[in-house]
C-alpha cells in the first residue's frame, strides 16, 4: 500500500476533491477543520488525547475539538489505519510521548469500562408515558401539570417538575426524547448515573426558575433538561477535554454553532421559550462544575451526590402526587385550587377560562365546584372587558352548570351579539332555553371565535395561547 508523501518527516494523506489533505508534518497534523469553510488546522502532537479506528472511519480527539474522518473521505480507504500507526509513532518519539500514550490509554481503558447509559432514555419514557395519560384522562393532565408563572407564585410549585414531563405534540416530544438520550448518554458516560442526576435535576428547576423570572404564562417540555445536558456536555468538553474518549464528545464547532442557532431561533420565534433554555444551560453547566471533576473513572460521587440523588427522587414523587392528586379528583381537584387564581392579579384570562371550561363540563362536578367555575369565567370576562365571545360562553355553560339557567341566557345573548353568525352559539343558547337536552352540548368550534368588527373596527385576531416550548 503506498501514500502520496515527500521528503523527510513530512507525510500526506489525500483526501476526496473539496476535502484537502492531512498531513504529518514535522510539529503536528495538519488537517481540515470540521466544517470545510473553516479551511484546515494544525494540531500538535502533544494536543491529541484519544483516538478511534473503526471501519467508519477515525475519530481524533484532541485537547480542542474532536474531529471526524470518514474512511469515504479519503481517496484510499485504507489511509486511516497507516495514519494511526504514524501518528502514534511520532506521539511516541516526542518527548514525554511515553506519559502521553499512557493518558491516552487511561482514556481508552475507561470507555471500556463505562456502562451502557440509561438515564436520557428514562426520562424520554416518562415523557412518553405522561403524553399516553394525556390520551387517558384528557386535558386535565394538562392542567394540573404546566408551568404557569402565576400559579407557581401562587403555590403551586410542583409546576416547576411536572410542566418539564409534558409536551406540545408528539413533535415535540420526540425532539426533546432524541436530545435526551443522545446529549444525555454522553454526560451519563463522563459523569457515571450518580452524577448525571443533579444535571438533570438542576435542568429542570433552571428552565422552569427561569420561566417564572420572565413571565411566561405558560411553558412545557423537557428542553431545560436537555440544555441541561449541553452545559455539562460543553463545561466537560472546555474544562477536561484530555480525559473524554473521542467517541464521548462533539465537535465544538457544531456544539457551539448549535447554541448560537437555538438563540437565533428563540428570538425570531416567540413560542420557542428562550428563557427556559438559558436557565436549564447555565443550571446544568454549574451543577456539572459541581459534581464533574478530572477523575472521571468514578462512577459515583461523594456522600452529597447521592444525598441530592434522594432529594431529586422524592421531590419528583411528590410533585407527581400533588398534580395526579388533581387529576384523580377531576372537577373537585380542580375546583379546590382554582379559586386563587380569581384573587391574583397577574393571572391570565385564558388560565381562568379554561380551568372554569373543565369544571363546569365535567359531569361529576358538585354544584360547588361549579359556583367555582362562574367566579372563574366572571373574572375572565372582566379581564377581556366581556369582548371575548370564547370566555362569554364559558361563563354561560358554568352558570347553567351551577343552575342558573336564565344567566346563562343573558350571557350567550352577549357572546352572539358579537359572533351572530356561529352556528355553536346558537345552539348553546337553544340548550340553554331547553330546545335541547340539558347534556346534549353541540359541538365546539374547530377554531377560536373571532368577533364580527363593527364597519369602523378592524378584524380581532385568535389570541396566542402564550404557550412556549
Amino acid at each position: 500500500m503506498s501514500f502520496p508523501s515527500s521528503a523527510g518527516s513530512h507525510r500526506v494523506f489525500a483526501l476526496r476533491s473539496g476535502h484537502g489533505a492531512i498531513a504529518l508534518e514535522a510539529d503536528g497534523l495538519r488537517h481540515p477543520r470540521a466544517l470545510r469553510f473553516l479551511g484546515q488546522t494544525v494540531t500538535p502532537y502533544a494536543d491529541i488525547t484519544h483516538h478511534v479506528l473503526s471501519l467508519r472511519g477515525l475519530r481524533l480527539a484532541t485537547r480542542k475539538s474532536v474531529y471526524l474522518f470518514p474512511r469515504s473521505a479519503f481517496v484510499d480507504p485504507r489511509a486511516p489505519d497507516e495514519l494511526v500507526r504514524l501518528l502514534m509513532e511520532r506521539i511516541a518519539a516526542a518527548p514525554g510521548g511515553a506519559a502521553q500514550l499512557d493518558r491516552m490509554w487511561a482514556v481508552e481503558k475507561l470507555a471500556a469500562r463505562r456502562r451502557r447509559p440509561r438515564l436520557g432514555l428514562a426520562v424520554a419514557a416518562l415523557c412518553a408515558a405522561v403524553m399516553l395519560a394525556e390520551l387517558a384522562f384528557g386535558p386535565l393532565v394538562t392542567l394540573a401539570g404546566f408551568f404557569s408563572a402565576p400559579l407557581v407564585r401562587g403555590g403551586e410549585w410542583w409546576r416547576l417538575v411536572t410542566a418539564n414531563f409534558l409536551h406540545a405534540g408528539l413533535g415535540h416530544l420526540l425532539l426533546n426524547a432524541i436530545g435526551l438520550v443522545v446529549i444525555g448518554g454522553l454526560v451519563e458516560r463522563a459523569l457515571g448515573a450518580a452524577r448525571t442526576v443533579p444535571v438533570l435535576a438542576a435542568g429542570a428547576l433552571g428552565g422552569m426558575g427561569a420561566s417564572v423570572l420572565a413571565g411566561y404564562p405558560h411553558a412545557v417540555g423537557a428542553s431545560g433538561v436537555v440544555f441541561g445536558l449541553v452545559g455539562a456536555l460543553l463545561w466537560l468538553e472546555l474544562r477536561w477535554p484530555d480525559r473524554l474518549p473521542a467517541s464521548w464528545r462533539i465537535p465544538r464547532t457544531i456544539l457551539i454553532g448549535a447554541l448560537v442557532a437555538d438563540t437565533l431561533l428563540g428570538l425570531a420565534l416567540p413560542a420557542i421559550a428562550g428563557a427556559a433554555h438559558l436557565g436549564g444551560f447555565v443550571a446544568g453547566m454549574a451543577a456539572c462544575a459541581g459534581v464533574g471533576g478530572p477523575r472521571l473513572e468514578r462512577r459515583s460521587g461523594p456522600a452529597w451526590v447521592w444525598a441530592v440523588n434522594g432529594l431529586a427522587i422524592f421531590g419528583l414523587a411528590l410533585a407527581f402526587g400533588a398534580a395526579g392528586a388533581i387529576v384523580v379528583g377531576g372537577a373537585h381537584g380542580l375546583a379546590g385550587r382554582a379559586r386563587v387564581l380569581s384573587e391574583r392579579a397577574d393571572v391570565s384570562p385564558l388560565d381562568l377560562n379554561n380551568l372554569a371550561w373543565m369544571i363546569a363540563t365535567d359531569p361529576d362536578a358538585s354544584e360547588e365546584d361549579c359556583s367555582v367555575a362562574v367566579e372563574l369565567a366572571e373574572r375572565a370576562v372582566e379581564l377581556t372587558g366581556r369582548q371575548d365571545p370564547n370566555v362569554l360562553d364559558t361563563l354561560a355553560e358554568a352558570e347553567f352548570a351551577a343552575g342558573h339557567p336564565e344567566r346563562a341566557l343573558r350571557t350567550i345573548d352577549e357572546a352572539i351579539a358579537l359572533a351572530p353568525r356561529e352556528p355553536y352559539l346558537q345552539e348553546q343558547r337553544r340548550r340553554f332555553a331547553g330546545e335541547r337536552a340539558p347534556d346534549d352540548r353541540p359541538d365546539e368550534p374547530e377554531g377560536w371565535i373571532v368577533p364580527e368588527p363593527s364597519p369602523d373596527e378592524p378584524v380581532r385576531e385568535e389570541p396566542e395561547d402564550g404557550l412556549r416550548v
